[in-house]
């Protein structure tokens, strides 16, 4: 269920939606994150556990999970039905529309009491707190919002007789439970409140992806996380 809802492909609202603008849009960041990552350790667990994944099959380098993301989207745009061209009036809006979706997020996070330390990211310099919140942004939205909710419900509403957004909803609460958990596999021990922000986050962040898409999905995640960096981290 690749997000898409109802919007005209040729729209707007349409393009921000399609896998090639959604590309483009992340490229920056995960450039920023892959070549930053030479220069401070990798410590984000979502990255870890995709070259893992990938070394199952036999494909072991440290940069093949960027690899994977870039080439998912390609492949989604090479099976699309209607392949738009990339569109710089879409990428703009996409930018501001991820840091106008940022906002509640900054919200929840002040109202949880969680803002500055509900990302796990590293405090010991502000500009590597900055590129490991783009990274987490990208590679967590891949895995939870693309994989989670994108894949399974592709293969659900082909199994099960249901509307697609009822199945949208189910997954999109069903992966924020996945995504809270997810952050407690490493030394971080489980608290409840830092539980329930991750939760909200993660639902409110699925939300996004089923009605503006994955791209703007990940400039969300990766904005708020930036702003956690910047305002938390040391220089």
């Amino acid at each position: 269920m690749p997000s898409g809802m109802e919007a005209k492909s040729d729209s707007y609202l349409g393009r921000t939606h399609q896998p090639l603008n959604c590309l483009v849009f992340i490229l920056p960041m995960l450039a920023a994150y892959e070549i930053g990552a030479f220069f401070f350790p990798k410590n984000l667990l979502a990255p870890r556990h995709l070259e893992i994944v990938l070394a199952h099959f036999g494909a072991s380098a440290s940069y093949l999970p960027g690899v994977l993301v870039v080439l998912t989207l390609l492949a989604w745009y090479g099976f699309s039905a209607r392949r738009e061209p990339i569109s710089g009036k879409a990428l703009a809006g996409m930018a501001v529309e991820s840091l106008l979706w940022m906002l509640p997020m900054i919200v929840l996070g002040l109202v949880t009491h969680r803002l500055l330390s509900a990302q796990g990211l590293p405090l010991g310099g502000r500009s590597e707190a900055i590129l490991t919140g783009m990274g987490a942004g990208i590679y967590e939205e891949f895995i939870f919002r693309l994989g989670a909710i994108g894949l399974a419900g592709l293969v659900l509403t082909k199994a099960v007789r249901l509307p697609r957004a009822a199945i949208g909803l189910v997954l999109a609460l069903a992966s924020a439970v996945l995504f809270g958990l997810y952050h407690y596999i490493g030394p971080e021990s489980f608290q409840w409140r830092s539980f329930s922000f991750r939760v909200l986050a993660g639902l409110y962040l699925g939300l996004v992806y089923l009605a503006r898409g994955f791209g703007i999905a990940v400039g969300t995640h990766a904005f708020y996380n930036v702003y956690v960096a910047w305002v938390s981290a040391g220089d």
